[in-house]
């Protein structure tokens, strides 16, 4: 399914916009992405570009996405966006909403699957040091050697954030580009991931796991 007609569906509900609907399409379909893992889907409309390119690559296709139970409460939520985009059995899509974290879902995931079975991770969600870095450690496991991870939003803080919960973090923390710490600190340095490149427009930040 074409990006433009993906827009069609979701309209202008947040958070992604169709420019990185076009990318995340033009890289799934280029690369032959097969099984892909996304770690926080708010409405669901990265959701829906994501499925929408993996329809139309050839053969069977997944996409498990993550995130909080409170996204069912959005307007429109991920089941009203995938209904709508009326996705062909080629691309299977299962979601997960979880009462506190992705992590633990991901915890499931490893003990589940002794091998790495996806090929693309999109991580948009829990975006401090502390859910991002140890998902970066868990996804590693599930991740196929020659697959890539995709980071969102290295560049933003819960100090700039209107919607963030800044009780929960000091100010320091409030501040810092957390994302970015995790990209910089744990991702780069990383001996297993190769091929580091930023799309500074879109604040996000592509790494590719080593072929063994």
């Amino acid at each position: 399914m074409k990006p433009e007609l993906v827009k069609k569906v979701t309209k202008n509900t947040g958070y992604m916009v169709l420019p990185k609907g076009q990318l995340l399409y033009d890289f799934i379909t280029k690369n032959n992405i097969d099984n892909v893992l996304e770690l926080g889907f708010a409405h669901g409309v990265s959701s829906c570009y994501i499925a929408g390119a993996l329809e139309d690559n050839d053969g069977k296709t997944s996409l498990t996405t993550i995130d909080l139970e409170n996204a069912i409460n959005r307007k429109p939520n991920i089941k009203e966006l995938l209904e709508g985009c009326n996705f062909s059995e080629n691309v299977k899509v299962t979601y997960y909403m979880e009462p506190k974290s992705y992590l633990w879902r991901l915890m499931k995931l490893i003990e589940k699957n002794s091998e790495p079975i996806y090929d693309f991770i999109f991580i948009d969600g829990g975006h401090d040091w502390y859910n991002t870095g140890y998902a970066f450690f868990l996804v590693d496991k599930l991740l196929k050697p020659g697959g890539y991870i995709l980071f969102d939003d290295l560049d933003w803080t819960v100090y700039r954030s209107p919607t963030a919960n800044k009780a929960n973090f000091p100010l320091e923390e409030q501040k810092t580009r957390q994302v970015r710490k995790v990209w910089e600190l744990l991702v780069k340095p990383h001996p297993s991931y190769i091929n580091h490149v930023e799309i500074k427009q879109f604040q996000w930040g592509l790494v590719q796991k080593k072929l063994f």
